[in-house]
């Protein structure tokens, strides 16, 4: 190994081959070269004599020597899952293995770590990682859930410290894989066939790492899977790859099925119990449910319907303390999530205090986004949660809007019953106007994302309820509506601007128009702008500035 080291690439590349042979007649040294930074080597080396990088005849005798090891390595691994799905399949149920299957288990297991150490390497993952590797380590995620649960016993032949190592590496070996979409896409039937229950049995485990890794795992594979583009990228590559004709075909068109039905049947009814669990369970839980929920209008629905709604709303409650915390962020995305969808019943979000929570999060959220906006400071968690937060929002008042809309036709016709609905609603959606001074100072913000979800909430806030808050047009509020009008630079969002500050005008005296240093300027761009744009021909533009002008006197 110290040959590895040397400056000259021949040498090195003569190392590589006396570790061939080695290899070749003793497959159990692979342990000992992982564990001396074998695979360290080769990476270094690979890079060096890249073909056509270095032309020089040295450094190609060296990528020749080097592609043979590898391929040696590659293929070996097959042999060595083998012999560990052998020899843990030997004892299936039994507390106290045998003698010989004593020293099956302390030649095989350790082997897992050569495992670990070609899957976190970028040159031998992408060449370990097929079907049939899949295939076998899913069978070996289910020895992992066997042992965990205390069906199978280790502990006499390797020590309980060897049966926890040979699950934190299979832990990590699949956590590894789960980093690369590219290599599970092509094999989605198999992950979610062989690699997804075990992993669902995993993360309620009595061990807390066992059971945060496999939420980790698990919230990484699902998000790509529910994925409709991976789906069908998934479906096609395998189709290519192998000829399975008509039943293959079958069987993939049903994966998604099966695997909403591993989440609806194995994984939702037991949830509560993860989110109830001490930190850091709770975030990972949550981070998982966001995943399954982004892309799966089912899981959805489940979500919704089920217990765990309650308890998501118990446990922001107890982390209220702590807004910019991993599960504050995570509820908050999975609250947008949940009520994103088209035609939703937010009834029982109402009833589980959904006003409150965004009213009392958003307005500590906000503060901070501000403070930091006009120190110049960017801070990625709070800008998350924000962008959650304003989502959800948005999606509250879209569905109010809706509703009273509704309403309206429904009153023309006469017809009671919608109206009703529509003024109750609004008044549980009422104290959202207390947000309105908040998602102002917001408008000026450099980012374009909060800018026009700021924007949209602020439009409907208007819609739905104009100028009741009373502070709605501070001389702070003034300033901020002045600097956006004059950030925004298309017509279409100085026509929304303009209409916000319409219905905030009943709202306004005379006096903060003409007694304001913050109020003369808003006054100013608002000329401005009703005399320039006319030359830009967009007469919704003057019409609403002018008309702005003369409701406030001017």
């Amino acid at each position: 190994m110290r040959s590895l080291e040397s400056p000259s690439s021949v040498i090195r590349a003569k190392a590589f081959l006396v570790l061939l042979q080695g290899l070749c007649s003793n497959r159990d040294m692979l342990l000992l070269c992982c564990n001396s930074r074998m695979v360290m080597y080769i990476e270094r080396d690979i890079r060096k004599a890249t073909p056509g990088k270095e032309l020089q005849s040295s450094n190609e005798y060296l990528s020749k020597c080097l592609d043979l090891l590898i391929r040696h390595v590659v293929l070996e691994l097959p042999a060595i899952l083998d012999d560990m799905l052998s020899v843990l399949g030997s004892i299936v149920g039994r507390k106290h293995p045998s003698t010989v299957q004593a020293k099956q288990l302390k030649q095989s297991v350790p082997m897992m770590t050569v495992v670990l150490h070609l899957l976190t390497s970028q040159i031998f993952r992408p060449q370990v990682v097929t079907e049939e590797f899949l295939f076998k380590f899913g069978a070996l995620l289910n020895h992992i859930t066997s042992i965990d649960a205390s069906e199978t016993s280790l502990g006499s032949a390797i020590g309980q410290a060897g049966s926890e190592e040979l699950i934190r590496n299979t832990l990590s070996a699949v956590e590894a894989i789960s980093q690369h979409p590219a290599l599970l896409t092509p094999h989605h039937c198999t992950v979610v066939d062989c690699i997804l229950p075990p992993l669902t049995s995993l993360a309620f485990s009595k061990n807390v790492e066992w059971r945060i890794v496999s939420l980790r795992v698990l919230s990484e594979i699902t998000l790509l899977l529910l994925s409709q583009e991976a789906v069908e990228e998934g479906e096609r590559k395998e189709e290519e790859r192998r000829e399975g004709g008509r039943r293959r075909e079958r069987e993939c068109n049903s994966s998604t099925g099966r695997l909403l039905t591993l989440i609806t049947e194995a994984l939702l009814p037991q949830y509560e119990s993860l989110l109830l669990e001490p930190d850091p369970i709770p975030v990972y839980a949550l981070k998982l449910l966001v995943a399954l929920t982004e892309h799966s209008t089912p899981v959805n629905r489940l979500v919704r319907d089920s217990r765990i709604l309650p308890v998501v709303f118990q446990v922001m409650a107890e982390h209220q303390d702590n807004i910019l915390g991993g599960t504050m962020q995570n509820a908050m995305a999975l609250l947008s999530n949940l009520t994103g969808q088209k035609d939703v019943d937010l009834q029982p979000f109402y009833q589980q205090g959904l006003v409150e929570v965004v009213c009392s999060v958003f307005s500590e959220a906000a503060v901070l986004y501000v403070e930091r906006e006009r120190r110049g400071l960017r801070g990625r968690v709070a800008h998350v949660l924000l962008l959650s937060l304003l989502d959800t929002l948005h999606n509250v008042l879209k569905s109010t809007s809706s509703v009273v809309r509704l309403a309206l036709q429904a009153q023309r016709a006469e017809s009671q019953g919608e109206t009703q609905a529509a003024e109750e609603l609004l008044l549980i959606n009422k104290p959202l106007t207390e947000l309105t001074s908040l998602l102002i100072q917001m408008l000026p913000c450099g980012d374009v994302e909060v800018y026009e979800e700021t924007s949209q909430c602020l439009s409907l806030l208007m819609q739905l309820y104009g100028g009741d808050s009373p502070d709605s047009l501070s001389p702070l509020n003034l300033q901020s509506l002045s600097h956006a009008l004059q950030l925004q630079t298309q017509p279409k969002q100085h026509r929304l601007l303009l209409r916000i500050i319409k219905r905030l005008i009943p709202a306004t005296t005379d006096s903060l128009w003409c007694g304001s240093a913050e109020g003369q300027e808003l006054v100013h761009v608002l000329q401005r702008l009703s005399h320039s744009a006319r030359s830009h021909a967009d007469v919704a533009v003057v019409s609403l500035a002018a008309e702005i002008l003369t409701g406030i006197g001017f």
